[in-house]
């Protein structure tokens, strides 16, 4: 048995790693699989043994799959229980799946267990790949694909029917009872998969649908559960044994983390079978990039003869100029989609900004005058509510400001549609209408109680942030407001989807709510660069003083690196915007200072103890929005007070 080896890493092999989590997450983001497909022989093509590479790979996907699956378990689309009796199942499969690699390791060494997982990519890819080929290539031609049956199929319905006493467990999301003795190979064989090649789901979400009856959404969703069980375990085991590279599993999941963004956004700019194309394509690129390794492991364990090593060094390039052009090409395919959908996004504002009246602008004498354009209208809210707690505090501070400014307030809450939801059957749609509209029907009551007239809007459709800017356009909405998940570590980094999409495509100003977060009119943060856009903000924020009798902590932040005439500009801002609200009657002072302006501005509300910050936007969306980045983003990321990013159209 050769000795276990770790690869080096170095600035550049780590850079590579990243790159290669990123682009795995992309792929994964976007056509809604683990990715490990992916990141499995990337590893390998870069002199990571097989054996170390999967159990990297299951140590880094596992809280990935944890994540998830509590995020779609919020949506009712996991089934827990059948989760967990499948993931213990699975975690035999782990067990026995690791014990044979290690034991195929002793025999053979490194080669040995190179040759096995790239024999398995070869064989499940070039199956899944060639029926998702298929599949794309139907869709495309307009003909019906087999997709997943309305109906049960015979299997399911005989799997169903088994009654065999002692084993059957009952299952209330698909109302059926099903035998353990049924359940337990489908999970052994998806934990086997799993530990050979860290894919379990090419096995588990086919067998959930064809074999126990589950919907593709319920299937999918509930595979994050066996994923996350498989993968603790497995990773247990590995690590044991010292096959478990934290540096890998850490490097490729920070870089995962980036793409599954930006792969999420790509996917709604595109058509299903455009996703189910790039499926294939990389995994049959995949495929053909592991085939060119496969010579030269069997003639280095003697089954073959030996290749000469200018010939193997050839097929090894190769296959490593095949699997970096699967990437590049997942990359370029994803990035073309956001682009397109930018487009799209930018052709759709310019035609909506053409046909409604001009927002007034700050013109220069204006603003030497120390006048502000006429903003800040408060007549008529639009807020988002999905019945969790989080949206919850979006009503109640929805309600709360429309008592204060005399506005009609909007309730939408989201119905999704797609063949997914579609294939959930109907009783379950109907429940979700039911529960919907009950959610609607309270909020519509609470506010007539309080004088505040309310209508509800119970909208079918995909993509929440496209229908909420949609019905906000609709109802000519003064002002949107959402709730906020709470995120710690690294979750941060990221501002949530649907309410980065909304900040950067709606055409009126957006509020965003934390769970905790309460206006009570105490104390504003208004931060200015003395933009058109912080002057709208400025505006927005002299309104809602008013109506709030709250007192204004105007701040501009300078860098280190800006000079005596930016600083200049910056106190000219802030004397401009105080000389403004003092002349309304508002409590307010003005402050300049120095460092990182995130920072400074929440660090500001948390001295004041504010209950809201009020900023401009320049109205970036898509790509941008994610690459570039802007204070308005980190500050709703950083703070715990609700936020007001005021747009100008």
């Amino acid at each position: 048995m050769d000795t276990l080896q770790f690869i080096d890493i170095n600035a550049t092999t780590a850079l590579i790693l990243f790159l290669v989590g990123f682009v795995g997450g992309m792929v994964s983001g976007f056509i809604g699989s683990g990715g490990a497909f992916v990141l499995t022989p990337a590893m390998m093509s870069l002199g990571v043994p097989g054996v170390i590479a999967v159990a990297s790979n299951m140590a880094h996907k596992f809280p990935k799959s944890l994540v998830g699956a509590i995020k779609r378990n919020r949506y009712g689309q996991v089934d827990i229980k059948l989760g967990l009796v499948m993931g213990v199942f699975a975690e035999a499969g782990v067990f026995f799946g690791k014990g044979l690699m290690v034991d195929i390791r002793d025999a053979l060494g490194g080669a040995g267990t190179n040759l096995y997982v790239s024999a398995v990519f070869v064989v499940v890819l070039g199956i899944v790949g060639g029926f998702v080929l298929r599949d794309a290539i139907r869709e495309k031609r307009g003909e019906a694909t087999q997709g997943e049956p309305k109906q049960l199929n015979k299997v399911a319905r005989w799997v169903r029917t088994l009654n065999i006493p002692g084993t059957m467990i009952h299952f209330k999301s698909i109302n059926a009872r099903i035998s353990f003795i049924v359940i337990a190979p489908l999970g052994f064989a998806t934990g086997m998969l799993a530990s050979t090649i860290a894919v379990g789901g090419f096995i588990g979400v086919p067998a959930m649908i064809y074999i126990l009856g589950l919907p593709a959404l319920m299937a999918s969703a509930t595979e994050l559960v066996i994923a996350f069980v498989m993968g603790m375990g497995g990773s247990l085991f590995y690590a044991l044994d010292g096959f478990v590279d934290i540096r890998l599993a850490m490097i490729i999941l920070a870089g995962s983390l980036f793409g599954i963004q930006i792969g999420a956004i790509g996917t709604t700019y595109v058509k299903d079978h455009v996703v189910k194309f790039v499926m294939a394509t990389i995994m049959l690129l995949v495929l053909v990039s592991r085939f060119f390794y496969i010579p030269g492991y069997l003639g280095e364990l003697g089954f073959t003869a030996e290749l000469a090593p200018d010939t193997r060094s050839v097929l090894d390039g190769i296959g490593q100029g095949i699997l970096a052009f699967a990437l590049l090409f997942g990359a370029v395919m994803i990035l073309k989609a956001l682009m397109q959908g930018i487009r799209e996004h930018r052709l759709a504002t310019e035609a909506a900004a053409a046909a409604a009246p001009a927002t007034p602008a700050v013109a220069p004498a204006a603003a030497e005058a120390g006048q502000l354009s006429p903003l800040g209208r408060f007549e008529r809210f639009l807020v988002a509510s999905d019945g969790s707690e989080f949206s919850a505090a979006a009503v109640r501070e929805a309600l709360g400001m429309a008592a204060k400014c005399g506005a009609e307030v909007h309730v939408m809450s989201l119905l999704a549609t797609g063949a997914e939801h579609e294939a959930l059957g109907e009783s379950i749609l109907k429940q979700e209408l039911e529960m919907v509209q009950s959610n609607l029907d309270r909020i519509r009551t609470e506010a007539e109680a309080a004088g505040i007239k309310c209508q509800t809007h119970a909208i079918h459709g995909r993509a929440v942030d496209e229908e909420i800017v949609a019905l906000a356009d609709q109802v000519q909405a003064d002002l949107i407001i959402m709730g906020r998940r709470g995120r710690r570590g690294l979750a941060r980094l990221m501002l949530g989807h649907a309410t980065a999409q909304v900040i950067g495509s709606a055409h009126c100003s957006v509020l965003v709510v934390p769970r905790a977060a309460h206006i009570e009119g105490r104390h504003l943060v208004l931060a200015t660069d003395g933009s058109r856009y912080a002057d709208a903000a400025a505006v927005t924020a002299a309104r809602l003083a008013q109506f709030c009798d709250a007192r204004v902590s105007v701040v501009s932040v300078t860098t280190p690196s800006h000079g005596p005439e930016r600083r200049t500009e910056a106190q000219q801002a802030v004397d401009r915007v105080v000389e403004h609200m003092r002349n309304e009657g508002t409590e307010v002072e003005g402050l300049v200072q120095e460092g990182v302006p995130s920072e400074v501005i929440t660090g500001l509300a948390r001295e004041r103890n504010a209950d809201l910050i009020v900023t401009g936007s320049h109205g970036r969306s898509g790509l941008e929005r994610v690459l570039i980045g802007s204070v308005s983003e980190r500050i709703l990321n950083e703070t715990p007070c609700a936020v007001l990013v005021v747009k100008t159209g």
